[in-house]
């Protein structure tokens, strides 16, 4: 499967647990904490090894914390082109980056990054990474990301190294 980063990435958080390390046990992580193993750049993933498109509906940061996503730090959404998965998924959230690479706007069909991975915002763990999350609405709930992070939902690292396939 081909998720978010190129080469291998593990998921040290999963999606869909209550706990982590603020609120008491009380927050709801709505998407996957993903570390890019071989490669630091978040690209748009694919949906079941099928190549997605959308449009970038925004890249910015939140500093305003009435609003929440200043948790999220820098951030790209991606608002998909209809019709090309059978899921309620709509949005694609890439948070906590270090860097933006996109603007508001631009294609976000292609493999080239939108962003860095980092811990931009209220990232815990203390520990570069992409909380990545997948929605039907723009203001929704996460729903599971796993068909599009390009691993299952179970903490582990998946995929191969860049060149190992190859040394066979």
């Amino acid at each position: 499967m081909q998720g978010i980063f190129a080469g291998r990435t593990q998921l040290r958080y999963p999606y869909g647990r209550y706990g982590y390390t603020r609120g008491g046990g009380k927050i709801w992580h709505g998407g996957m904490d993903l570390v890019g193993s071989d490669s630091t750049d978040i690209r748009m993933p694919y949906y079941k090894n099928k190549r997605i498109t959308g449009k970038v509906v925004r890249a910015r940061r939140v500093t305003d914390h009435s609003n929440k996503t200043w948790e999220w730090g820098w951030y790209v959404c991606v608002q998909l082109d209809p019709g090309q998965t059978p899921d309620d998924v709509n949005y694609l959230y890439f948070c906590h980056c270090r860097e933006l690479k996109v603007t508001a706007g631009a294609g976000g069909g292609q493999r080239r990054p939108a962003g860095v991975m980092g811990q931009s915002g209220n990232a815990a763990g203390g520990y570069d990474h992409c909380h990545f999350e997948a929605r039907a609405t723009a203001a929704g709930k996460g729903l599971d990301p796993s068909q599009y992070a390009g691993c299952p939902n179970a903490v582990g690292v998946y995929g191969e190294a860049p060149g190992q396939a190859d040394s066979g």
